[in-house]
């Protein structure tokens, strides 16, 4: 599988030669399902080439693209730093969605 390391871009220079930066990586520590995490690395060992990092970094931009495509745009950059803890859900909506559809006894599915 041919892939871009997401952590190393290229930029021409007025010479024509790439000039190959790293950019700035940035540790993040999450809880995730104990199953979801099992599914990553489940496939992270039959994918020779695949990075555990790289996969789930990819993953996340695909699922910020879909987001941002719902809203018909990026998100606004934040005004203040994120609170530590659990969200409280004063001001603001959790309104994330699933892909999986949920269905009725009669099977019609609701969006």
């Amino acid at each position: 599988m041919l892939r871009t390391d997401p952590a190393v871009s290229s930029h021409s220079t007025k010479s024509g030669h790439r000039k190959i930066r790293k950019l700035r990586m940035v540790r993040l520590t999450v809880s995730l399902p104990g199953d979801l995490v099992d599914r990553l690395r489940n496939a992270v060992y039959w994918s020779p080439s695949l990075k555990l990092a790289w996969l789930i970094a990819q993953s996340l931009r695909t699922s910020l693209t879909e987001m941002e495509s719902l809203r018909q745009g990026p998100f606004p950059q934040r005004k203040n730093a994120l609170r530590a803890g659990r969200p409280r859900l004063v001001g603001q909506a959790m309104n994330v969605f699933s892909h999986d559809r949920v269905t009725d006894i009669g099977g019609s599915a609701f969006n």
